[in-house]
C-alpha cells in the first residue's frame, strides 16, 4: 500500500516537465529530446500504475518493481530540481547586477554564458542516464500483464449494506449520545461525523429505534448510501424502506411521484447512513424531491466527511467521540473471554491494556477481541499488547480494522493521499501545527504552484479536506476562528504509518535502529546525544526530510559531514536544540525549502545560507542570541516565510528585504537608527498574519511612514507599533505626523500600541475606522489625555489600557448618548497604572458593559466607580481605593472569581462582597496586611473550590469549624499569625495544599490528618518547621510532596514509606534533610526509595520511567 504514493510523485514530475522554464530551455537547448523521452516513459508507466498498486499487496515481485521504479522517479525529480535551481541562480546573479529581464525573455542572453552551456550539456547526459534506467524498469512491466487504466479517484470495495436493526442491550456507552442527538433532532436536521469504526451507524440505529422518536414521526425511512450517491437508487431505496416491498419502477418521473405519495402529508424521519459523496448538486436534487413531508420532518445523516454535513445543510455536525476505556474493555471482554471468564482472570490486567490500544474505537475492540478468543497463554496476550497496532491490522482477525480505515484512505484523491501519509512522520499524540504542516507539504512538492492561487491557500484547502474527512481531530483555533493545530486519532495515525511504509520513519534516539535505505522522511525524538556522523543515518542517504522533534538538548553542532550526507533534503527541523553554529556546508543543500532553527543558540547564520535559492520557509522564532541576519538575504527570491518573532537581540534588518517579493511572513520589522527610510521596503511586500514594527522612535519622516503602505496590506490581521524611550523634543513633536502615516487596513483584528509618545492618538484610531477590531492594547501612552471612542467599536472583545498617566476619564463627554449600545461585544477589560483616572465618564454617567466577563483594575488609586456590569464573572482589583471595593460589593452579584490585592488599610471585607456573590468558585486575597479574619465571610460561599491568601501578616484565621466543604485547593503564603487548627478536618475534598513562608508553623497542624483526598502538598520557606508528623501516612491519596527551604527539617517520618501512591518528591534548600535522603547511602533513603520520581536540590536522583 505504501507505493500508492508513487502516483502523486509522478504528477509532480509532470508539472516540472511542463513548466515554462523547461519549455523555453528545451526549445533552445540540447535537452529537448531527453525531456520528451522522460515524459513519454513516465506516461507509459502511469497507464498501468493503478493496476500495479492494487495488486502489490499480494505480489511481492510487483512490490519490488514499484520500489525500484520509485527510486528512479525520485532521482529524476532531484535532477530536474537541480536543473531549475541552476537556471534560477543565473537569473539572481543577473538581477543582482542590475539586469531586470526575466529568465524567459532573456534566455538568449543567458545562453551566452559559458557556464549555462556547460549546464545544458551536463544535464543532457544525466537526463539520458535517468531515462535509460527508467526504460529498463518500465520494460519489465510486460511480465506482470498489467491492465491499462486511468488512475481514478475512489475505491471499488464497498462495505456491507447497513440496516436499522439493533439490539440495544448489546450496545455500550452510547446512551448519552443517543439522548443528545434526539434532542438536536427536535430542532433541526442532524449529521453525525467521526472516523471509521467509532459507531456512527450504531448510534443512528439507537436513535431510529427509540420509542420517543418512533412516536414523533408518522414514518421512518432508513437508507444505506455508502459510496456512489445515485439519486435514482436512493429514491428507490426510500420506497422500499417505506413500503417494505421491492421497487421495480424504472422511469425517474414515476419513481419521484411514488416517493411523494409515500411522504405526502406525513411527518417523516429519513436516515441516510454512511454518506461519502460531496457533490452539492446531488444533495440539492434529493432534498427537492423529498420536500413533500409535513413541517417537523427531519433528516439524520452519518458520514466520515464533515464537508458532507455542511453540504446537507444540517446544523453544526455532532462529532461522535470514542468509547471510554472501560466500555472498550467490556466490548473486548465479551468476545475474547466468552464462556471462559474464570480461566482468563489472570489475563484481565493484560486484557485491559490491550483494550486501551483501541483508543475508544468499537470496531478495533471487536477485532482484537475476536483475535484473542482462542489464545489462552499470557505470553500470547502480552505479545498482542506490545505489538504495534498497525502490525496487528495485517493479521487475519485484525483485517477488519485495516480494511475499514483503508476504504477512507483509498477514497482520497491522489494529492491528498501523499499529504496524509506524510503525517506519519509525527509521533502519536503529537500536536501538529497547521501552518507548519502546510509549509512542509509545499517543501516536498505536494502542493502545486500557481500564479493565481498562493500555495498556502491550496495547502489550507488540502488540510480542510483531511479534517472534514476525519483524518485530523481535536483542533485548536485562534481568536479569529482559524485553526492553529490538531492531532490524529491513534488508529488514523496507524493507517498513515501503514500507507507511508518505509518512506516515513520515526526513531527514538538511544535505541539501536537502522534506518531503511528507502526512507525519505525521518523524525527522531528523545533526549540522547546525536553523534556527528550517526551510525543509524549511514544507510539513509536519500532522505528528503529530517526532524529532530521534542528538542534534543544535547545537540550543539551539525557538522559538515551531516550536511554533505543528505544532498536531497527538502525539509530540516533542528528547532529547540542547543546548536550554536551552523556549518557553511548548509549552502550545498540546493533542494532545501524548509529550515527550522527556532529556539536555538545561534548568534549568526552562515553567509552560504543565501545560496539556498529554493528556500521557502526560514523559521528563527525565539533565537534570543541571534544578533544579525546575512547581508545578502535578499537573494532568497523564493523565501515566503521569514519568522524572526522573539529574536530579541536583533537590532536591525539587512537591506533589500523589499526585493523579496515572495515574502508573506515577516512578523517583526526593526526601524534602524542608521536608515529609518528603510521602512519603505515594506511598501511592495504582501505580508500576511502578524506584523510588529519596533524602534519607531527612529522614524521621524511621515512620508517614509506612509510609503510603508500599511493601509494596503489587506492580509495583516495583527499589528504592533512599538516606540522605545526618546528624549529628543523634535522626535516627540514629529511622532503624531508619523503615526498618521502608519494607518493600517480597516480589516485589522488586533492592534497593540506601546510607548507612543504623542499627546493625541491618530485620527484613524479616534474614529470607528477600525470597525473590525477585536483586541486593542494601549500601553505606556503617557502623554495622551483622551482615550479614543472605543465604545463605538462593535466587535471589540478585549481591551487593555496600561500606563496612560494623563487620562482622567475612560469615556469623554461623547460617551453618554446611547450608552446601552456601547461596548456591545466587550468581554475582557484591563486598566493598569492610571494614577489620574477619576471615573468612568466626565459626565458622571456610569454606563453599562452588558457582556463584560472579566475586569482587571490595578494601580488606579483614584477610580471610585465602575459601569454597570451585569455579566461579570471575574474581578481582579489591585492597589485601588477602598471606595471602589465597597461599590463592587454593593453592585456586582455574578462573580465566580475574585482577587483583591494591595488594600493596605482594609480590616474587614466589605459587607456583601462575598454574600452577594454566592456562585464564587475562586477567591484570592493578597497584600492586605491589616485584615484579621475572613473565616465568617467565606463560610457563606456554598460552592467555593479554590482559596489563596498571601502576605496578610495580621490574618489569624481563614477557616471556621464548618463550611468550605467544597474546597479543592488551599494556598497560604506569608501569613505569620495564621492558625490552621480549626476547620481543616471539614475539607474532605481538598486535593491541593500549599503552605509557604508561614513563620509560626513548627509542624503540620493535627487536623490535616483527615485530608484523605489530598494529592499535592507543598511546604516552602517555613523556617521554624522542624518535623513532619508520623500521621503523614493518613494522607493516603498523596501523590506529590515538595519540601523547599525548610532548614530545620532534619528527617522524614518512618511512615513515608507507607505512602504507596506518592509519585513525586522534591527537596530543595533543606541541607540536613537533603543529606539524609541521598540515594542508596542516606539514612532516610529506605523511607523514600519506592517513590518513582525524586529530586534533591534540582536534578533527579531517581526517575523510574517504567512505572
Amino acid at each position: 500500500m505504501a507505493e500508492a504514493l508513487l502516483s502523486a510523485l509522478m504528477e509532480v514530475l509532470f508539472q516540472k516537465i511542463a513548466s515554462q522554464i523547461f519549455q523555453k530551455i528545451g526549445i533552445l537547448g540540447s535537452t529537448k529530446k531527453e525531456m520528451l523521452n522522460l515524459q513519454s516513459t513516465l506516461s507509459t508507466i502511469q497507464a498501468v500504475l493503478q493496476d500495479a498498486e492494487e495488486r502489490q499487496m499480494k505480489e511481492k515481485a510487483l512490490k519490488n518493481w514499484l520500489m525500484k521504479l520509485k527510486d528512479i522517479v525520485y532521482e529524476a525529480d532531484d535532477l530536474l530540481d537541480e536543473y531549475m535551481t541552476e537556471l534560477l541562480r543565473h537569473k539572481v546573479i543577473l538581477d543582482d547586477r542590475g539586469t531586470r529581464y526575466c529568465v524567459f525573455h532573456a534566455v538568449n542572453s543567458i545562453y551566452l554564458n559559458g557556464s549555462l552551456i556547460f549546464l545544458g550539456y551536463s544535464m543532457k547526459l544525466k537526463l539520458k542516464e535517468v531515462v535509460e534506467k527508467l526504460e529498463l524498469v518500465a520494460n519489465e512491466r510486460a511480465k506482470f500483464h498489467f491492465r491499462d487504466v486511468v488512475y481514478e479517484k475512489g475505491f471499488s470495495s464497498e462495505r456491507p449494506q447497513s440496516d436499522s436493526y439493533v439490539i440495544e442491550s448489546k450496545i455500550l456507552g452510547r446512551n448519552e449520545d443517543k439522548k443528545n442527538i434526539i434532542k438536536l433532532l427536535i430542532g433541526s436536521d442532524v449529521s453525525v461525523v467521526s472516523i471509521t469504526g467509532i459507531g456512527k451507524t450504531t448510534v443512528a440505529k439507537l436513535v431510529y429505534n427509540d420509542a420517543v422518536v418512533e412516536s414523533s414521526f408518522d414514518t421512518r425511512i432508513w437508507v444505506c448510501v455508502s459510496q456512489g450517491f445515485n439519486v435514482k437508487r436512493l429514491l428507490k431505496a426510500i420506497i422500499e424502506s417505506g413500503t417494505g416491498t421491492i421497487c421495480n419502477l424504472v422511469e425517474m418521473d414515476v419513481i419521484q411521484r411514488r416517493v411523494q405519495e409515500l411522504i405526502l402529508g406525513k411527518k417523516f424521519l429519513l436516515v441516510l447512513d454512511d454518506v461519502w459523496d460531496d457533490d452539492h448538486e446531488k444533495y440539492e436534487r434529493l432534498k427537492n424531491l423529498v420536500h413533500s413531508g409535513l413541517d417537523g420532518s427531519k433528516l439524520l445523516v452519518t458520514t466520515r466527511n464533515e464537508k458532507v454535513a455542511l453540504l446537507m445543510g444540517t446544523t453544526n455536525p455532532y462529532r461522535l467521540e470514542g468509547l471510554s476505556d472501560g466500555d472498550c474493555w467490556s466490548l473486548f471482554q465479551e468476545l475474547a473471554c466468552k464462556n471462559r471468564q474464570k480461566e482468563l482472570l489472570a489475563l484481565e490486567e493484560v486484557g485491559k491494556e490491550i483494550a486501551k490500544k483501541c483508543r475508544g474505537v468499537p470496531l478495533a475492540a471487536k477485532a482484537l477481541g475476536s483475535l484473542m478468543c482462542l489464545k489462552n497463554q499470557k505470553s500470547e496476550w502480552s505479545f498482542i499488547r506490545d505489538c504495534a497496532m498497525w502490525d496487528l491490522m495485517e493479521h487475519e482477525d485484525g483485517a477488519g480494522i485495516l480494511s475499514a480505515l483503508r476504504v477512507s484512505y483509498e477514497y482520497l484523491p491522489t494529492h491528498l493521499k501523499q499529504c496524509f501519509a506524510y503525517c506519519s512522520i509525527f509521533p502519536k499524540g503529537y500536536r501538529i501545527n497547521k501552518n507548519t504542516l502546510i509549509h512542509l507539504w509545499m517543501a516536498e512538492g505536494f502542493v502545486p504552484s500557481s500564479e493565481s492561487i498562493p500555495p498556502e491557500e491550496v495547502g489550507n484547502g488540502y488540510f480542510n479536506e483531511l479534517l472534514w474527512r476525519s483524518f485530523f481531530q481535536n483542533v485548536r483555533r485562534d481568536f479569529d476562528g482559524n485553526i492553529v493545530e490538531c492531532d490524529m486519532h491513534d488508529l488514523v495515525h496507524d493507517l498513515a504509518k501503514s500507507v507511508g511504509g518505509v518512506d516515513c520513519f520515526t526513531a527514538e534516539l538511544g535505541e539501536e535502529v537502522i534506518i531503511p535505505v528507502a526512507t525519505r522522511h525521518l523524525s527522531m525524538f528523545g533526549n540522547e546525544v546525536v553523534p556527528k556522523n550517526p551510525a543509524m543515518l549511514k544507510s539513509a542517504q536519500k532522505l528528503r526530510s529530517i526532524f529532530l522533534l521534542d528538542g534534543q538538548r544535547h545537540i550543539t553542532i551539525l557538522s559538515k559531514s551531516f550536511f554533505l550526507s543528505f544532498r536531497s533534503i527538502r525539509a530540516l527541523d533542528c528547532s529547540s536544540t542547543r546548536i550554536k553554529k551552523l556549518s557553511n556546508s548548509i549552502g550545498t543543500l540546493l533542494h532545501l525549502r524548509y529550515l527550522n532553527l527556532s529556539h536555538t543558540l545561534l548568534r549568526t547564520l552562515p553567509k552560504s545560507i543565501c545560496c539556498l535559492l529554493n528556500l521557502e520557509a526560514l523559521m528563527l522564532k525565539h533565537c534570543n542570541h541571534l544578533i544579525e541576519l546575512p547581508a545578502e538575504i535578499r537573494k532568497l527570491v523564493n523565501l515566503r516565510h521569514l519568522d524572526i518573532y522573539g529574536c530579541t537581540s536583533l537590532t536591525m534588518l539587512p537591506g533589500g528585504i523589499g526585493q523579496m517579493r515572495s515574502l508573506q511572513t515577516l512578523p517583526v520589522y526593526i526601524v534602524s537608527d542608521a536608515a529609518a527610510s528603510d521602512i519603505s521596503e515594506l511598501q511592495r511586500l504582501d505580508l500576511h498574519g502578524e506584523l510588529m514594527i519596533k524602534n519607531l522612535e527612529n522614524l521621524s519622516n511621515e512620508i517614509c511612514a506612509k510609503n510603508a503602505n500599511l493601509k494596503g496590506k489587506r492580509h495583516i490581521r495583527i499589528l504592533n507599533l512599538i516606540w522605545g524611550q526618546v528624549e529628543e523634543m523634535e522626535t516627540r513633536e514629529n511622532v503624531e505626523r508619523v503615526v498618521e502615516g502608519l494607518q493600517p487596513n480597516s480589516d485589522l483584528r488586533k492592534l497593540h500600541l506601546e510607548g507612543y509618545i504623542g499627546a493625541n492618538f491618530p485620527s484613524w484610531l479616534m474614529t470607528t475606522y477600525l470597525v473590525s477590531i477585536v483586541e486593542l492594547s494601549l500601553l505606556k501612552c503617557h502623554r495622551c489625555v483622551e482615550l479614543p471612542q472605543l465604545e463605538k467599536l462593535p466587535f471589540l472583545e478585549v481591551l487593555t489600557v496600561d500606563g496612560m498617566d494623563s487620562a482622567m476619564y475612560f469615556c469623554g463627554s461623547s460617551g453618554v448618548k446611547d450608552s446601552a449600545t456601547h461596548f456591545a461585544s466587550l468581554k475582557q477589560l484591563t486598566l493598569r497604572n492610571m494614577p489620574s483616572l477619576l471615573g468612568w465618564s466626565v459626565n458622571e454617567d456610569h454606563g453599562v458593559l452588558p457582556r463584560l466577563k472579566k475586569l482587571t483594575c490595578e494601580a488606579c488609586p483614584h477610580l471610585n466607580n465602575l459601569p454597570y456590569l451585569p455579566s461579570l464573572n471575574s474581578l481582579e482589583l489591585s492597589d485601588c481605593s477602598n471606595k471602589l471595593l465597597a461599590e463592587t460589593a454593593a453592585n456586582i452579584t455574578s462573580l465566580t472569581h475574585l482577587m483583591i490585592s494591595g488594600f493596605l488599610e482594609l480590616i474587614l471585607l466589605p459587607e456583601g462582597l462575598l454574600k452577594n456573590n454566592k456562585s464564587l468558585l475562586s477567591v484570592e486575597i493578597r497584600e492586605c496586611p491589616e485584615i484579621q479574619s475572613v473565616a465568617s465571610e467565606l463560610k457563606v460561599l456554598p460552592c467555593i473550590e479554590s482559596l489563596s491568601v498571601s502576605n496578610c501578616k495580621n490574618l489569624s484565621s481563614v477557616l471556621d469549624s464548618c463550611g468550605l466543604g467544597t474546597l479543592k485547593s488551599l494556598s497560604i503564603h506569608g501569613c505569620h499569625n495564621i492558625s490552621l487548627e480549626k476547620g481543616l478536618q471539614s475539607l474532605q475534598f481538598l486535593q491541593y495544599a500549599s503552605l509557604s513562608d508561614c513563620g509560626n508553623l513548627t509542624t503540620l497542624p493535627m487536623p490535616m490528618k483527615h485530608l484523605t483526598s489530598l494529592q499535592t502538598l507543598h511546604i516552602w520557606s517555613c523556617s521554624e518547621m522542624y518535623m513532619l508528623p508520623e500521621w503523614l501516612v493518613d494522607l493516603s491519596s498523596l501523590r506529590e510532596l515538595e519540601l523547599w527551604y525548610c532548614g530545620k527539617l532534619s528527617s522524614l517520618p518512618e511512615s513515608v514509606k507507607k505512602l504507596t501512591k506518592l509519585q513525586f518528591l522534591s527537596i530543595w534548600g533543606c541541607p540536613n534533610l537533603g543529606s539524609r535522603c541521598r540515594k542508596d547511602v542516606g539514612e532516610d533513603w529506605h523511607k523514600i526509595k519506592h517513590v518513582p520520581f525524586i529530586k534533591i536540590n534540582g536534578p533527579y536522583i531517581q526517575a523510574m520511567t517504567g512505572n
